[in-house]
Protein backbone atom coordinates (compact mmCIF):
# COMPACT_ATOMS: atom_id res chain seq x y z
CA UNK A 1 0.00 0.00 0.00
CA UNK A 2 2.69 1.98 0.76
CA UNK A 3 4.80 1.85 -2.22
CA UNK A 4 1.34 2.34 -4.09
CA UNK A 5 0.85 5.93 -2.67
CA UNK A 6 4.77 6.69 -3.45
CA UNK A 7 4.24 5.39 -6.88
CA UNK A 8 1.22 7.51 -7.65
CA UNK A 9 3.00 10.52 -5.91
CA UNK A 10 5.91 10.12 -8.44
CA UNK A 11 3.82 9.54 -11.37
CA UNK A 12 1.68 12.76 -10.64
CA UNK A 13 5.12 15.07 -10.02
CA UNK A 14 6.68 13.36 -13.29
CA UNK A 15 3.44 13.34 -15.58
CA UNK A 16 1.01 15.40 -14.23
CA UNK A 17 1.86 18.44 -12.88
CA UNK A 18 1.08 22.23 -15.07
CA UNK A 19 5.23 21.86 -16.62
CA UNK A 20 4.91 18.36 -17.69
CA UNK A 21 1.29 18.95 -19.08
CA UNK A 22 2.52 21.62 -20.83
CA UNK A 23 5.67 20.10 -22.19
CA UNK A 24 3.40 17.41 -23.62
CA UNK A 25 1.05 19.72 -25.30
CA UNK A 26 4.21 21.54 -26.98
CA UNK A 27 5.47 18.55 -28.03
CA UNK A 28 2.06 17.11 -29.88
CA UNK A 29 2.20 18.85 -33.75
CA UNK A 30 -0.60 21.48 -34.16
CA UNK A 31 -2.74 22.05 -36.79
CA UNK A 32 -1.30 23.40 -40.22
CA UNK A 33 -3.29 26.52 -40.25
CA UNK A 34 -1.31 27.47 -37.02
CA UNK A 35 2.58 28.23 -38.55
CA UNK A 36 3.77 29.50 -34.74
CA UNK A 37 3.03 26.53 -33.15
CA UNK A 38 3.89 23.79 -35.73
CA UNK A 39 7.39 25.95 -36.24
CA UNK A 40 7.92 25.50 -32.23
CA UNK A 41 6.93 21.98 -32.70
CA UNK A 42 9.70 21.47 -35.12
CA UNK A 43 12.20 23.41 -33.12
CA UNK A 44 11.03 20.92 -30.06
CA UNK A 45 11.88 18.14 -32.48
CA UNK A 46 14.96 18.66 -34.29
CA UNK A 47 16.68 19.73 -31.08
CA UNK A 48 15.52 16.29 -29.77
CA UNK A 49 17.92 14.45 -32.64
CA UNK A 50 20.66 17.68 -32.06
CA UNK A 51 21.18 16.27 -28.69
CA UNK A 52 22.22 12.75 -29.86
CA UNK A 53 25.59 14.89 -31.47
CA UNK A 54 26.01 17.13 -28.78
CA UNK A 55 25.78 13.99 -26.12
CA UNK A 56 28.97 12.88 -28.62
CA UNK A 57 30.40 16.39 -28.93
CA UNK A 58 30.22 16.14 -25.14
CA UNK A 59 33.57 14.24 -25.36
CA UNK A 60 35.55 16.03 -28.07
CA UNK A 61 38.01 17.25 -25.54
CA UNK A 62 38.29 13.43 -23.67
CA UNK A 63 38.91 11.96 -27.02
CA UNK A 64 41.88 14.61 -28.30
CA UNK A 65 43.75 14.00 -24.79
CA UNK A 66 42.98 10.06 -25.73
CA UNK A 67 44.86 10.73 -28.54
CA UNK A 68 47.41 12.17 -27.21
CA UNK A 69 46.65 15.57 -27.38
CA UNK A 70 48.75 18.16 -25.46
CA UNK A 71 47.76 20.96 -22.40
CA UNK A 72 48.63 24.06 -24.77
CA UNK A 73 46.12 21.74 -27.46
CA UNK A 74 43.21 21.57 -24.98
CA UNK A 75 43.47 25.04 -24.73
CA UNK A 76 43.57 26.02 -28.62
CA UNK A 77 40.23 23.66 -28.77
CA UNK A 78 38.82 26.22 -26.50
CA UNK A 79 40.58 29.45 -27.93
CA UNK A 80 41.13 29.71 -31.18
CA UNK A 81 37.52 28.47 -32.37
CA UNK A 82 36.66 31.86 -30.11
CA UNK A 83 39.54 34.07 -31.62
CA UNK A 84 37.88 33.00 -35.89
CA UNK A 85 34.49 34.07 -34.18
CA UNK A 86 35.44 37.42 -33.49
CA UNK A 87 36.67 38.35 -36.81
CA UNK A 88 33.28 35.99 -38.21
CA UNK A 89 30.33 37.23 -36.49
CA UNK A 90 30.39 40.76 -37.35
CA UNK A 91 30.65 40.42 -41.54
CA UNK A 92 28.78 37.21 -40.82
CA UNK A 93 25.55 39.44 -40.17
CA UNK A 94 25.88 41.97 -42.47
CA UNK A 95 25.81 39.19 -44.99
CA UNK A 96 22.68 37.79 -43.61
CA UNK A 97 21.43 41.48 -43.18
CA UNK A 98 21.41 42.33 -46.79
CA UNK A 99 19.60 39.07 -47.88
CA UNK A 100 15.83 38.32 -47.73
CA UNK A 101 16.20 34.85 -47.88
CA UNK A 102 18.53 33.94 -45.20
CA UNK A 103 17.70 30.00 -44.29
CA UNK A 104 19.81 28.48 -47.16
CA UNK A 105 22.70 30.23 -45.86
CA UNK A 106 21.92 29.27 -41.86
CA UNK A 107 21.45 25.96 -42.77
CA UNK A 108 24.01 25.14 -45.18
CA UNK A 109 26.47 26.38 -42.87
CA UNK A 110 24.84 23.90 -40.53
CA UNK A 111 25.15 21.22 -42.75
CA UNK A 112 29.25 22.09 -43.40
CA UNK A 113 29.25 21.90 -39.55
CA UNK A 114 28.04 18.50 -38.83
CA UNK A 115 29.91 16.84 -42.14
CA UNK A 116 32.93 17.55 -39.81
CA UNK A 117 31.37 15.01 -37.40
CA UNK A 118 31.71 12.54 -40.04
CA UNK A 119 35.58 13.58 -40.96
CA UNK A 120 35.92 12.81 -37.12
CA UNK A 121 35.08 9.55 -37.65
CA UNK A 122 37.03 8.65 -40.52
CA UNK A 123 40.54 10.36 -39.04
CA UNK A 124 41.97 7.29 -36.99
CA UNK A 125 42.08 5.57 -40.08
CA UNK A 126 43.93 8.16 -42.34
CA UNK A 127 46.30 10.21 -39.68
CA UNK A 128 49.36 8.20 -38.73
CA UNK A 129 48.67 7.79 -34.43
CA UNK A 130 51.36 10.24 -33.61
CA UNK A 131 49.17 13.28 -35.32
CA UNK A 132 45.82 12.16 -34.42
CA UNK A 133 45.39 14.08 -31.00
CA UNK A 134 46.84 17.50 -32.96
CA UNK A 135 44.68 16.32 -36.09
CA UNK A 136 41.44 16.02 -34.25
CA UNK A 137 42.00 19.80 -32.32
CA UNK A 138 42.21 21.01 -36.01
CA UNK A 139 39.56 19.37 -37.51
CA UNK A 140 37.09 20.40 -34.30
CA UNK A 141 38.63 24.15 -34.63
CA UNK A 142 37.80 24.19 -38.57
CA UNK A 143 34.12 22.85 -38.24
CA UNK A 144 33.87 25.76 -35.71
CA UNK A 145 34.14 28.78 -38.89
CA UNK A 146 30.43 26.85 -40.20
CA UNK A 147 29.15 26.64 -36.75
CA UNK A 148 29.89 30.67 -35.78
CA UNK A 149 28.06 31.24 -39.14
CA UNK A 150 25.49 29.35 -38.07
CA UNK A 151 25.22 30.80 -34.66
CA UNK A 152 24.86 34.55 -36.03
CA UNK A 153 22.08 33.58 -38.13
CA UNK A 154 20.20 30.98 -35.49
CA UNK A 155 19.31 32.93 -32.77
CA UNK A 156 17.90 35.72 -34.69
CA UNK A 157 15.73 33.66 -36.89
CA UNK A 158 14.57 32.32 -33.40
CA UNK A 159 13.36 35.30 -32.38
CA UNK A 160 11.73 36.08 -35.77
CA UNK A 161 9.81 32.76 -35.51
CA UNK A 162 9.08 33.04 -31.84
CA UNK A 163 6.79 35.60 -30.33
CA UNK A 164 7.97 37.28 -27.48
CA UNK A 165 5.45 36.08 -25.16
CA UNK A 166 6.42 32.88 -25.85
CA UNK A 167 10.09 32.43 -25.95
CA UNK A 168 10.44 31.66 -22.29
CA UNK A 169 8.12 28.71 -22.99
CA UNK A 170 9.88 27.48 -25.91
CA UNK A 171 13.85 28.23 -24.78
CA UNK A 172 13.06 26.67 -21.54
CA UNK A 173 11.43 23.45 -23.38
CA UNK A 174 14.37 23.39 -25.87
CA UNK A 175 16.70 23.16 -23.13
CA UNK A 176 14.92 20.54 -20.96
CA UNK A 177 14.42 18.01 -24.24
CA UNK A 178 17.77 18.90 -24.69
CA UNK A 179 19.20 17.93 -21.55
CA UNK A 180 17.15 15.17 -21.21
CA UNK A 181 18.42 13.40 -24.08
CA UNK A 182 22.13 14.45 -23.55
CA UNK A 183 21.44 13.39 -19.94
CA UNK A 184 20.32 9.81 -21.05
CA UNK A 185 22.96 9.31 -24.15
CA UNK A 186 25.82 10.68 -21.91
CA UNK A 187 25.54 8.53 -19.63
CA UNK A 188 25.32 5.33 -21.36
CA UNK A 189 28.16 6.38 -23.64
CA UNK A 190 30.62 7.08 -21.01
CA UNK A 191 29.59 3.32 -19.80
CA UNK A 192 30.18 2.09 -23.39
CA UNK A 193 33.41 3.68 -24.01
CA UNK A 194 34.97 2.08 -20.58
CA UNK A 195 33.13 -1.35 -21.14
CA UNK A 196 34.07 -1.10 -25.34
CA UNK A 197 37.92 -2.27 -24.01
CA UNK A 198 37.37 -5.30 -23.39
CA UNK A 199 35.39 -6.02 -26.69
CA UNK A 200 37.69 -7.30 -29.56
CA UNK A 201 36.04 -4.83 -32.35
CA UNK A 202 35.05 -2.11 -30.29
CA UNK A 203 38.62 -0.88 -28.43
CA UNK A 204 39.90 2.50 -28.85
CA UNK A 205 39.55 4.30 -30.70
CA UNK A 206 37.12 2.38 -32.52
CA UNK A 207 34.71 2.70 -29.50
CA UNK A 208 34.62 6.45 -30.32
CA UNK A 209 34.53 6.25 -33.79
CA UNK A 210 31.22 4.59 -33.00
CA UNK A 211 29.79 7.30 -30.61
CA UNK A 212 30.64 9.91 -33.47
CA UNK A 213 28.63 7.63 -36.30
CA UNK A 214 25.50 7.56 -34.21
CA UNK A 215 25.90 11.47 -33.40
CA UNK A 216 26.09 11.99 -36.90
CA UNK A 217 22.68 10.33 -38.03
CA UNK A 218 20.95 12.21 -35.20
CA UNK A 219 22.22 15.50 -36.77
CA UNK A 220 21.20 14.77 -40.19
CA UNK A 221 17.68 14.05 -38.66
CA UNK A 222 17.66 17.11 -37.03
CA UNK A 223 18.79 19.16 -40.10
CA UNK A 224 15.89 17.36 -41.96
CA UNK A 225 13.56 18.98 -39.27
CA UNK A 226 14.76 22.37 -39.91
CA UNK A 227 14.04 22.46 -42.89
CA UNK A 228 10.62 21.78 -42.49
CA UNK A 229 10.74 25.55 -40.46
CA UNK A 230 8.68 28.36 -42.08
CA UNK A 231 10.84 31.67 -41.79
CA UNK A 232 9.26 34.53 -43.39
CA UNK A 233 11.49 36.92 -45.32
CA UNK A 234 13.69 39.39 -43.32
CA UNK A 235 14.09 42.92 -43.86
CA UNK A 236 17.04 43.53 -45.83
CA UNK A 237 19.11 46.19 -44.43
CA UNK A 238 21.26 48.25 -46.89
CA UNK A 239 24.97 48.71 -46.82
CA UNK A 240 26.07 52.10 -45.33
CA UNK A 241 27.43 54.62 -47.60
CA UNK A 242 31.13 54.23 -46.40
CA UNK A 243 31.25 50.28 -47.21
CA UNK A 244 30.93 51.52 -50.65
CA UNK A 245 34.59 52.90 -50.75
CA UNK A 246 34.56 55.93 -48.76
CA UNK A 247 36.66 55.52 -45.36
CA UNK A 248 35.15 57.29 -42.22
CA UNK A 249 38.61 59.24 -40.13
CA UNK A 250 39.55 58.44 -37.01
CA UNK A 251 37.57 61.20 -35.23
CA UNK A 252 34.00 60.16 -37.52
CA UNK A 253 35.04 56.51 -35.88
CA UNK A 254 35.14 58.16 -32.33
CA UNK A 255 31.79 59.72 -32.64
CA UNK A 256 30.55 57.18 -33.92
CA UNK A 257 30.83 54.88 -30.83
CA UNK A 258 30.05 57.71 -28.26
CA UNK A 259 26.51 58.23 -30.31
CA UNK A 260 25.90 54.53 -30.25
CA UNK A 261 26.74 53.89 -26.51
CA UNK A 262 25.05 57.18 -25.77
CA UNK A 263 21.82 55.75 -27.30
CA UNK A 264 22.51 52.16 -26.53
CA UNK A 265 23.41 52.37 -23.30
CA UNK A 266 21.21 49.03 -21.75
CA UNK A 267 23.81 46.74 -24.50
CA UNK A 268 26.33 48.84 -23.44
CA UNK A 269 25.88 47.49 -20.27
CA UNK A 270 25.30 43.84 -20.59
CA UNK A 271 27.98 43.30 -22.66
CA UNK A 272 30.25 45.10 -20.55
CA UNK A 273 28.78 43.04 -17.59
CA UNK A 274 28.69 39.82 -19.22
CA UNK A 275 32.48 40.35 -20.73
CA UNK A 276 33.77 40.46 -17.15
CA UNK A 277 31.37 37.42 -15.94
CA UNK A 278 32.09 35.49 -18.46
CA UNK A 279 35.76 35.78 -18.58
CA UNK A 280 36.27 33.55 -15.11
CA UNK A 281 34.49 30.79 -17.26
CA UNK A 282 36.48 30.91 -20.30
CA UNK A 283 39.85 30.84 -18.33
CA UNK A 284 38.77 27.66 -16.74
CA UNK A 285 36.99 25.70 -19.88
CA UNK A 286 40.31 24.08 -20.43
CA UNK A 287 41.57 23.88 -16.90
CA UNK A 288 38.53 21.89 -16.28
CA UNK A 289 39.33 18.97 -18.19
CA UNK A 290 43.32 19.05 -17.81
CA UNK A 291 42.36 18.67 -13.81
CA UNK A 292 39.26 15.75 -14.35
CA UNK A 293 41.11 14.20 -16.16
CA UNK A 294 45.09 14.66 -15.26
CA UNK A 295 44.89 15.08 -11.87
CA UNK A 296 41.91 13.55 -10.49
CA UNK A 297 42.09 10.33 -13.02
CA UNK A 298 38.65 10.85 -13.79
CA UNK A 299 37.43 7.55 -16.57
CA UNK A 300 35.41 8.24 -19.57
CA UNK A 301 32.75 6.74 -17.65
CA UNK A 302 33.17 9.31 -14.92
CA UNK A 303 32.94 12.00 -17.47
CA UNK A 304 29.69 10.68 -19.23
CA UNK A 305 28.57 10.56 -15.67
CA UNK A 306 29.37 13.80 -14.99
CA UNK A 307 27.83 15.52 -18.09
CA UNK A 308 24.74 13.30 -17.16
CA UNK A 309 24.12 14.44 -13.80
CA UNK A 310 24.70 18.27 -15.00
CA UNK A 311 22.05 17.72 -17.34
CA UNK A 312 19.62 16.40 -15.00
CA UNK A 313 20.30 19.44 -12.98
CA UNK A 314 19.51 21.54 -16.00
CA UNK A 315 17.03 19.95 -16.66
CA UNK A 316 15.38 20.37 -13.66
CA UNK A 317 16.92 24.16 -13.61
CA UNK A 318 14.28 25.14 -16.86
CA UNK A 319 11.28 23.45 -15.27
CA UNK A 320 11.49 25.75 -12.26
CA UNK A 321 13.11 28.55 -13.61
CA UNK A 322 10.73 29.08 -16.40
CA UNK A 323 7.63 29.11 -13.97
CA UNK A 324 9.91 31.12 -11.15
CA UNK A 325 10.47 34.01 -14.35
CA UNK A 326 7.15 34.33 -14.61
CA UNK A 327 6.33 35.37 -10.64
CA UNK A 328 9.84 37.42 -10.42
CA UNK A 329 10.82 38.39 -14.36
CA UNK A 330 13.51 38.34 -16.21
CA UNK A 331 15.05 41.78 -14.53
CA UNK A 332 15.01 39.84 -10.67
CA UNK A 333 15.78 36.48 -11.60
CA UNK A 334 19.39 37.44 -13.39
CA UNK A 335 20.28 39.30 -10.04
CA UNK A 336 19.28 36.82 -7.84
CA UNK A 337 21.32 33.82 -9.42
CA UNK A 338 24.22 35.21 -11.28
CA UNK A 339 26.04 34.99 -8.24
CA UNK A 340 24.66 31.80 -7.59
CA UNK A 341 26.36 30.96 -10.62
CA UNK A 342 29.93 32.00 -9.74
CA UNK A 343 30.27 29.29 -6.98
CA UNK A 344 30.97 26.61 -8.82
CA UNK A 345 35.59 26.68 -9.29
CA UNK A 346 35.43 27.57 -5.75
CA UNK A 347 33.50 24.49 -4.82
CA UNK A 348 35.46 22.23 -7.04
CA UNK A 349 38.98 23.92 -5.64
CA UNK A 350 38.11 22.98 -1.85
CA UNK A 351 36.60 19.60 -2.73
CA UNK A 352 38.62 17.91 -5.50
CA UNK A 353 36.93 15.00 -5.30
CA UNK A 354 35.33 13.35 -7.88
CA UNK A 355 32.19 12.07 -5.95
CA UNK A 356 31.62 15.68 -4.61
CA UNK A 357 32.32 17.14 -8.07
CA UNK A 358 29.31 15.32 -9.29
CA UNK A 359 27.17 17.08 -6.56
CA UNK A 360 28.62 20.74 -7.65
CA UNK A 361 28.11 20.31 -10.72
CA UNK A 362 23.88 19.33 -10.39
CA UNK A 363 23.65 22.50 -8.09
CA UNK A 364 25.21 24.66 -10.38
CA UNK A 365 23.08 23.72 -13.09
CA UNK A 366 20.20 24.29 -11.11
CA UNK A 367 20.90 27.80 -11.03
CA UNK A 368 22.51 28.40 -14.39
CA UNK A 369 18.82 28.06 -15.82
CA UNK A 370 17.89 31.08 -14.37
CA UNK A 371 20.66 32.92 -15.70
CA UNK A 372 20.82 32.23 -19.06
CA UNK A 373 16.72 32.37 -19.50
CA UNK A 374 16.85 35.69 -18.26
CA UNK A 375 20.24 36.94 -19.50
CA UNK A 376 19.17 36.03 -22.77
CA UNK A 377 15.48 36.82 -23.11
CA UNK A 378 17.22 40.62 -21.77
CA UNK A 379 19.71 40.77 -24.56
CA UNK A 380 16.99 40.15 -27.06
CA UNK A 381 14.98 43.06 -26.17
CA UNK A 382 17.79 45.49 -25.72
CA UNK A 383 18.80 44.77 -29.52
CA UNK A 384 16.72 46.73 -31.96
CA UNK A 385 14.19 44.49 -34.16
CA UNK A 386 15.81 45.20 -37.63
CA UNK A 387 19.22 44.97 -36.82
CA UNK A 388 19.28 41.84 -34.35
CA UNK A 389 21.52 39.79 -36.24
CA UNK A 390 24.05 43.37 -36.34
CA UNK A 391 23.48 43.71 -32.79
CA UNK A 392 23.80 40.32 -31.55
CA UNK A 393 26.97 39.47 -33.24
CA UNK A 394 28.73 42.20 -31.81
CA UNK A 395 27.62 41.23 -28.84
CA UNK A 396 29.33 37.69 -29.68
CA UNK A 397 32.64 39.17 -31.53
CA UNK A 398 33.18 40.91 -27.76
CA UNK A 399 32.23 37.30 -26.05
CA UNK A 400 35.12 35.66 -28.48
CA UNK A 401 37.37 38.01 -27.72
CA UNK A 402 37.21 37.23 -24.23
CA UNK A 403 36.82 33.61 -24.87
CA UNK A 404 40.08 33.68 -27.11
CA UNK A 405 42.38 34.97 -24.59
CA UNK A 406 41.02 33.02 -21.09
CA UNK A 407 41.73 29.61 -22.20
CA UNK A 408 45.49 30.70 -23.05
CA UNK A 409 45.79 32.60 -19.69
CA UNK A 410 44.20 29.14 -18.24
CA UNK A 411 46.85 26.64 -19.35
CA UNK A 412 49.54 29.14 -18.78
CA UNK A 413 48.38 29.69 -15.03
CA UNK A 414 47.76 25.73 -14.58
CA UNK A 415 51.74 25.34 -15.86
CA UNK A 416 52.49 28.13 -13.25
CA UNK A 417 50.66 28.07 -10.05
CA UNK A 418 49.32 25.10 -8.95
CA UNK A 419 45.92 24.21 -10.75
CA UNK A 420 43.41 24.56 -7.72
CA UNK A 421 45.14 28.59 -7.48
CA UNK A 422 43.88 28.99 -11.22
CA UNK A 423 40.37 27.80 -10.19
CA UNK A 424 40.14 30.20 -7.44
CA UNK A 425 41.17 33.24 -9.86
CA UNK A 426 38.70 32.08 -12.50
CA UNK A 427 35.74 32.02 -9.70
CA UNK A 428 37.18 35.46 -8.68
CA UNK A 429 36.56 36.83 -12.22
CA UNK A 430 32.83 35.44 -11.94
CA UNK A 431 32.03 37.06 -8.66
CA UNK A 432 33.84 40.36 -10.17
CA UNK A 433 31.20 40.09 -13.65
CA UNK A 434 28.02 39.14 -11.21
CA UNK A 435 29.11 42.27 -8.79
CA UNK A 436 28.96 44.40 -12.12
CA UNK A 437 25.43 42.85 -13.35
CA UNK A 438 24.40 44.45 -9.73
CA UNK A 439 26.22 47.63 -9.51
CA UNK A 440 25.17 48.37 -13.51
CA UNK A 441 21.99 47.04 -13.58
CA UNK A 442 20.54 46.38 -17.17
CA UNK A 443 16.33 46.73 -16.76
CA UNK A 444 14.29 46.00 -19.47
CA UNK A 445 10.11 46.43 -19.54
CA UNK A 446 8.62 43.28 -18.80
CA UNK A 447 6.34 41.39 -21.03
CA UNK A 448 2.92 39.32 -20.58
CA UNK A 449 4.17 35.51 -20.35
CA UNK A 450 2.76 32.79 -22.97
CA UNK A 451 0.32 31.00 -20.06
CA UNK A 452 -1.14 34.65 -19.31
CA UNK A 453 -2.41 35.06 -23.06
CA UNK A 454 -3.45 31.30 -23.37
Amino acid sequence: MGFSRFWASLRYRLVETPWARSLRAGLRAPAAHNPVERNIWYLYVEVLWAAILSAAAAFNATFAVRLGASNQMIGWLSSVPALLAVFLYIPAARFLERRARRTPWIWGSLFLARVGYGLIVMLPWVIPAQYQGAALVWLLIAISVPSTFFATGFNPLLADVIPERDRARVFANRNIINGMVVATLTFLAGRWLDRAAQIDWATFPRNFQILYVIGFFGAATSSWYLLKIKVPDSKVIAPEPQEHGAHPRPAQIIANARRFVADNRGFVRITANTLAFGFGDWLLAPVYTIFFLRHLGASDGWVGLNSTLANVGVIVGYTLWRKWIEQLGHNRTLLITIPLSACYPFLVSLFPNLTLILIWGIFINLINPGVNLSHFNILLKLCPDERRASYIATYSAIMNAGAFIGPLIGVALADWLDIRWVLVIGGCFRLLGAGLFHLFKVQVKEAASAEAHS
